[in-house]
């Protein structure tokens, strides 16, 4: 295949990715705005719900990042062509992944059985509803294994957005699921949990399904792959012992929260934290799906030895999204009251200012994604282990003094920190070890910024938040769109008229001469 028929199927792949992932955005959108109200309608279950569902990170982060190592070989394999390889590090890798699962669910077996243990005074009905969530969520492994395999094999071949249209699909399903669940004569949020999971099941299953009959391999090929590699062990054990540093750190000062705020404050607190909590995971989610297509690419180049594609792409990936990590972040934080009155009302008011703080986290931690891709694609294992040493320490000492002075809001305060904290080592990370102009590359960018971030400004002021919302009311939702969509996209696209100034006039002039010929 030729440089300019990669650069075709690179540039069509990630377009397909984009519009899957726009649509998935959308249907996330909907998911937010139609299933968390529901839910939110009883905040002491609903606290219960946040924290029970919190642990499934404990399923997420349990193959002890093994899976982040194998996917950057198993994308180095696919470029050099090698499938029997790329199919014995995926084997390696799961196989790796089912051994530590079983742990993990014993472990929330036991937390079903004694819930109290995570939760603070619990009541009888609390008690109960806990248990049977944690049991389902017990059993919900399967679903784990599924969706990295899914998540590997498509991803390496930046074939993502054949899954994801899958996952909008069922995504759909569940977000009309909600309401034969939760209405106003019933609040059955563990049936719904189930239907939830059940559903998940059968969308990763289904994905399986369609690798084996896309890219030529049967599942007995891969079952015979699933097994422990010393090779595989020894070629993935460093990345990996920094990418489990890497994923315990972010377990410590990211993934607790919940569990956290309830053990402390109780479920009520954790309820007024769930809203920031769902707004920082659904940021988190858009910028994942921002830089996804990405990371494969980083580590083709990086299989290839292709440095300066590798450099230039790198280079491409910052001007044309720093932007986009500044200006709706912005945009959220300056209308997140009116935000929250609208979606869940105003009980959940005291969240404001905690969402405002989480958003910020999700800026500072935006900015440095695709470096820390170029960090591990480069397997610059110091940066990244000092990176998941000191991130804890610094959240929890900034929280026990932050304790002392903001009670309940200190964890938020203690998270914007330690992720401004952990943006700014990756970034001097990759100033030392990979790409000693980065900082020159930011200026820049930001210097194109200056007439955008001055027009932000101006929408702010002609579009002020409006006083007079309703929750849950089709007027209110169409009067916030109207300040928001043109705060967020007149600033975005007149960064990207300056950006691509000069490939738009020479497009204009080679137009007129093809005109003028004719």
């Amino acid at each position: 295949m030729s440089i300019l028929s990669k650069k075709e199927s690179f540039s069509r792949s990630v377009i397909l990715i984009y519009v899957t992932r726009i649509i998935g955005f959308i249907s996330g959108l909907l998911s937010v705005f139609l299933v968390i109200p529901n839910l939110a309608s009883k905040p002491e279950i609903f606290g219960i719900y946040t924290v029970c569902i919190s642990l499934t990170i404990f399923f997420s982060y349990s193959d002890l990042g093994f899976i982040a190592a194998g996917q950057k070989y198993a994308a180095e394999y696919f470029a050099q062509k090698k499938l029997d390889k790329e199919l014995e590090v995926i084997g390696f890798v799961i196989f790796v992944l089912i051994g530590f699962l079983v742990l993990v669910s014993f472990g929330i077996a036991v937390f079903a059985i004694y819930p109290e243990w995570i939760i603070k005074d619990v009541s009888p009905e609390s008690r109960e509803i806990s248990k049977q969530l944690l049991f389902i969520l017990c059993f919900s492994a399967p679903i784990i294994v599924f969706q990295r395999f899914n998540s590997i094999v498509y991803s390496v071949r930046l074939n993502d957005y054949i899954y994801q249209s899958i996952d909008i699909l069922i995504n759909v399903v569940k977000i009309m699921g909600i309401s034969w669940f939760v209405n106003k004569e019933s609040y059955d949020i563990v049936g719904y949990y189930l239907f939830v999971q059940l559903l998940s099941f059968f969308s990763a299953f289904i994905s399986i399904i369609i690798a084996t009959q896309l890219y030529q391999f049967s599942l007995i090929q891969f079952i015979g792959k699933l097994r422990f590699s010393s090779e595989m062990f020894i070629k993935t054990k460093s990345l990996a012992f920094s990418s489990l540093l890497l994923t315990i750190s972010w377990i410590l000062y990211f993934e607790l929260d919940s569990i956290l705020l309830s053990k402390f404050y109780g479920t009520k607190v954790v309820a007024m934290y769930a809203i920031g909590f769902t707004i920082l995971s659904f940021c988190r989610n858009m910028y994942n799906t921002l830089y996804a297509p990405f990371q494969a690419r980083f580590n083709h180049f990086v299989g290839l030895e292709d440095e300066v594609s590798l450099m230039d792409m790198l280079q491409k990936v910052i001007m044309a999204t720093l932007i986009l990590c500044i200006i709706p972040p912005m945009v959220l934080i300056f209308y997140m009251e009116s935000i929250i009155q609208v979606w869940v009302g105003k009980l959940y008011l005291s969240s404001v200012l905690i969402s405002d703080l989480f958003v910020l986290t999700i800026a500072f931690s935006a900015i440095s994604i695709p470096l820390s891709y170029v960090l591990i694609a480069k397997l610059q294992n110091k940066v990244l282990r000092f990176s998941a040493l000191f991130l804890p320490i610094i959240f929890y000492l900034s929280l026990w003094v932050f304790h002392v002075y903001l009670g309940g809001k200190s964890l938020a305060y203690a998270k914007v920190l330690t992720i401004f904290l952990g943006s700014c080592i990756t970034i001097w990370g990759i100033y030392k070890n990979v790409v000693s102009g980065i900082f020159s590359l930011y200026f820049e960018a930001i210097k194109k910024m200056l007439i955008p971030l001055l027009l932000l400004l101006i929408c702010f002021y002609l579009f002020p938040a409006p006083s007079d919302l309703e929750f849950r009311n089709f007027q209110s939702y169409i009067q916030l769109s109207y300040r928001i969509i043109p705060s967020a996209m007149i600033p975005i696209l007149i960064y990207y008229f300056i950006l691509f100034k000069a490939d738009i006039l020479l497009y204009l002039r080679r137009k007129n001469e093809l005109e003028i010929h004719d």
